[in-house]
């Protein structure tokens, strides 16, 4: 092969190479926009936003469950020695980017983005785990119907708000 055919080569791959650099290194940066220190993993299952003042538990319930069960399982969570969990309000989604980076998607499909998750609102779900490398942006809350499951993210509120 001669030394042109090689560098043109070359260059073929040299897009392709650096889109994947530029998206591995955003994952390891952590969340774009947010300052540092905002976001706290307090190594008991929960993750502290110390802007908006809530605390997000770090993993979710496991498993697809009724908007009843979901409110069920929050009030009986206990959790980082804190029993006032609750369902997060559709409002306090902009916080769920640090918690995305720390828990795999349950859906291996390629084609998924996101997991759907209750929402205090019946009739919102909110996408958390959200993979932009793996798609366009996704809207902020989806409608959701009776009968409907989702998992089940709890959040409270922190002191200071």
């Amino acid at each position: 092969m001669r030394a042109g055919a090689k560098l043109r080569k070359a260059l073929k791959f040299f897009p392709v190479f650096a889109a994947l650099l530029l998206t591995f290194s955003s994952y390891l940066e952590g969340p774009s926009g947010a300052a540092p220190g905002r976001f706290v993993d307090n190594g008991d299952g929960t993750v502290s936003d110390n802007e908006r003042h809530i605390m997000w538990q770090k993993c979710d319930n496991g498993d697809e469950v009724s908007y009843e069960r979901a409110r069920t399982y929050c009030a009986n969570l206990r959790l980082g020695d804190h029993d006032d969990w609750r369902l997060p309000n559709p409002e306090e989604l902009d916080t769920e980017t640090v918690v995305a980076l720390m828990m795999p998607m349950h859906s291996t499909l390629p084609y998924v983005r996101f997991d759907l998750y209750w929402s205090s609102n019946p009739a919102v779900l909110l996408p958390f785990n959200y993979r932009p490398a793996l798609g366009s942006e996704v809207s902020r809350a989806y409608p959701a119907r009776e009968g409907d499951r989702a998992y089940v993210r709890a959040v409270r509120s922190m002191p200071g708000r």
